[in-house]
């Protein structure tokens, strides 16, 4: 082989090796992408959540207002079981949605996530909504007025 041959044959395997480059970038900016996904899944489950926490816990503290008005009136705890549960509903959608949000990000990481794709805001904003829901929840149990 000459030496004209040898520098296209280096050339040629110069330019495969940069054209293979970017599909080992691939991978990873896809992980990032489902992260980025996840955490919008999640935080959208943190609005649904935060809505039935409040009209749950709206609608207990209206009804037990009410009653407290209407001495000689007794309502049905037919509202006030309705608030319960909306609020009991929204406090394990949250902790299943964010259960599932970190099942996901540790298999992701597992896989090769960057760890800049990842970020603890969402995670920690659904912990403290889910103590600000349970807090509700122990506040309609216990009969407890603002």
């Amino acid at each position: 082989m000459s030496e004209t041959e040898n520098q296209q044959e280096a050339r040629d395997n110069q330019k495969t090796q940069d054209t293979e480059a970017p599909k080992d970038l691939r991978v990873p900016a896809a992980l990032a992408r489902t992260a980025f996904s996840s955490e919008q899944s999640l935080m959208s489950w943190i609005r649904t959540a935060l809505s039935l926490f409040t009209l749950g816990f709206s609608i207990t503290q209206f009804f037990q207002y009410l009653d407290e008005k209407q001495e000689i009136i007794k309502l049905s705890s037919g509202p006030r079981r309705l608030g319960i549960a909306l609020v009991s509903v929204g406090i394990a959608a949250l902790l299943l949605a964010l259960l599932d949000h970190v099942y996901h990000i540790k298999k992701m990481k597992e896989e090769g996530l960057p760890p800049e794709a990842s970020s603890f805001l969402p995670v920690g904003s659904a912990l403290a909504l889910l103590v600000i829901g349970i807090a509700a929840l122990v506040s309609i149990l216990l009969n407890w007025t603002l």
